[in-house]
C-alpha cells in the first residue's frame, strides 16, 4: 500500500520514536531507582499469569462506578487488541498484496474483533469525556482544603484526559475510517462489502460516489494520521497519567509479599548505623512507592472510599500520588541524576494533618484498580515525623505518656488493668 518514499519516512519517523522511548524508558528507571530497596524478580514469575488475568479482565477496577468502568472496559480492551490491528496494518502497509492473518476464517474473525472494538473504544471514549467534562461528578473533584499541586489545582489533569481522550479517538478513528475506505474500495470492484466488519461496511456505503483515485488519498491518509499519532504521542507518554497502561501490570507482578494489607516492615533502634526512620524526603520511599506515582491513573476511587476524606479531614490517597506525579514532572530529570530533595515530602506530597488524619483501615489500598498502596506511604511519612521530627498531635501526648510509663495509651497503672472486669465473672 505504501509508496516507496512513504515507507523510506515511515522508517525514519520509527527509529526516532523509538530513540524517543529509548530516553523515556531511561528516564523512568532512574527516577524510580533513586527509591529504597530493589524489586524481586522472582515474583513476577510466580504472579505472571495472576498479574495476566488481572490485566486483562481489569478484576480490579470492577469494584466501584460499574458504568464508567464498563466504558473504561471497551476502551481498554480496544486498546490491547490494538496492538495486533496496529501491527496488522503496517505489515499490510509495507508488503504489496498482504493481508494480515489472511482471507479464512482466522483472519475473518481478526478483522470482526477489529471492528468491534473499534466501536467499543470510540463508544467508551466518548462517553468517558461527555463524563468528565459534561457531567462533572463530584467524585472526581477534590476539595480545597487538600494539598494539591497547583497545576492539577488548575485543570492540569482534565487537560491531559483531554489530550489522550482525543489521542484515542482519532487514532481508532482513523484506523477505523481507513478500513471503510479499503471496503469501498474493494466493494467498487468484486460488488461486495466485508460482512465480518459490519460497522465499517456501514460507513462505506457514505465513500461509494468516491472514484479510485480519492479513496487511494483516503486510504493512504487514514493509515498516517493513525499510526502517525501513536509516534506523535511516545515523547509526551511518560507525562501522561495514561502510563499506567505500562505500570499496571509491573505492580501486580513485583509489589513485595505482605501477611497483611497493613504489615509494616520492622524497625531496628538497636542499629546505630541507622539514621532515617520512615520517610523525610522523596528518595526515603521505597521503589515500589515511587513507581506508584506512575501507575495510579487518577481516578479517584480511594479517595471516595477514604473515612478521613468522607468525614471532611484534608486528607486524600488519590492527591498523594498525584503530587508525587507532578513532582516527578517537573524535577524527574535531575531527580533521576541523583539530587537530593529539599522539601520534606509534608510540604508538597501531603499535610502534617492529613498524615494523622489515616485511619490505616486500608480501603484506599484494596479499592486501587492498579494496585497502589498510598496508605504506606503515609505510614512512612508519619513513621518520620514521630520518630525524626518529634512531631504529632497534642491529643497523642497522652497515649505517648501512658505507653512509656505504664505500658498501655490509656495511662491504667498496672494493677488496675483488670478492673473493668469486676463483676462481670470473666
Amino acid at each position: 500500500m505504501l509508496t516507496l518514499p512513504e515507507k523510506i519516512l515511515f522508517i525514519l519517523a520509527t527509529l526516532a520514536t523509538i530513540y524517543a522511548a529509548w530516553r523515556a524508558i531511561q528516564h523512568l528507571v532512574g527516577i524510580i531507582s533513586r527509591g529504597q530497596g530493589k524489586p524481586d524478580w522472582d515474583l513476577a514469575r510466580k504472579r505472571l499469569i495472576e498479574a495476566l488475568v488481572k490485566t486483562l479482565t481489569l478484576r480490579p477496577t470492577w469494584k466501584l462506578r460499574l458504568w464508567p468502568t464498563l466504558f473504561h472496559a471497551f476502551v481498554a480492551w480496544g486498546f490491547m487488541y490494538y496492538v495486533l490491528v496496529n501491527l496488522g496494518d503496517v505489515l499490510e502497509g509495507f508488503i504489496p498484496g498482504f493481508r494480515f492473518l489472511g482471507n479464512g476464517i482466522l483472519g475473518d474473525l481478526y478483522r470482526l474483533g477489529a471492528d468491534l472494538l473499534s466501536v467499543g473504544v470510540l463508544v467508551g471514549m466518548t462517553a468517558l469525556l461527555i463524563r468528565r467534562f459534561v457531567l462533572k461528578p463530584q467524585n472526581l473533584q477534590i476539595r480545597d482544603d487538600i494539598l494539591l499541586h497547583p497545576k492539577v489545582r488548575k485543570g492540569k489533569v482534565n487537560r491531559d484526559s483531554l489530550i489522550v481522550g482525543l489521542f484515542i479517538l482519532f487514532h481508532v478513528g482513523f484506523r477505523f475510517l481507513g478500513e471503510s475506505f479499503k471496503i469501498a474500495q474493494e466493494a467498487a470492484e468484486a460488488g461486495t462489502l466485508d460482512a465480518w466488519q459490519p460497522f465499517a461496511s456501514a460507513v462505506a456505503h457514505l465513500w461509494q460516489g468516491f472514484g479510485p483515485t480519492a479513496l487511494t488519498v483516503a486510504i493512504h491518509l487514514s493509515f498516517w494520521i493513525a499510526i502517525g499519532l501513536i509516534m506523535l504521542f511516545i515523547p509526551y507518554f511518560p507525562y501522561s497519567k495514561h502510563i499506567h497502561l505500562f505500570f499496571t501490570p509491573l505492580n501486580f507482578l513485583l509489589k513485595p509479599e505482605r501477611r497483611s494489607i497493613g504489615e509494616l516492615a520492622p524497625l531496628d533502634f538497636e542499629d546505630e548505623s541507622i539514621e532515617q526512620f520512615g520517610a523525610t524526603k522523596m528518595e526515603d520511599l521505597q521503589w515500589y512507592q515511587l513507581m506508584d506515582a506512575y501507575a495510579c491513573i487518577m481516578c479517584l476511587r480511594c479517595q471516595e472510599v477514604c473515612p478521613a476524606y468522607n468525614t471532611g479531614k484534608p486528607l486524600s490517597p488519590a492527591a498523594l500520588e498525584i503530587n508525587k506525579r507532578y513532582y516527578f514532572n517537573e524535577h524527574g530529570t535531575e531527580f533521576a541524576q541523583g539530587a537530593e530533595t529539599e522539601q520534606p515530602l509534608w510540604e508538597y506530597v501531603i499535610s502534617e494533618e492529613a498524615v494523622f488524619s489515616c485511619t490505616t483501615c486500608g480501603a484506599c489500598v484494596e479499592v486501587c484498580p492498579v494496585g497502589n498502596e498510598p496508605m504506606r506511604d503515609i505510614m512512612d511519612i508519619r513513621r518520620s515525623l514521630v520518630l525524626m521530627e518529634n512531631t504529632f498531635p497534642d491529643q497523642w501526648q497522652q497515649a505517648f505518656r501512658g505507653m512509656e510509663r505504664t505500658m498501655n495509651p490509656w495511662n491504667v497503672p498496672p494493677n488496675e488493668r483488670m478492673k473493668w472486669a469486676e463483676g462481670l465473672e470473666v
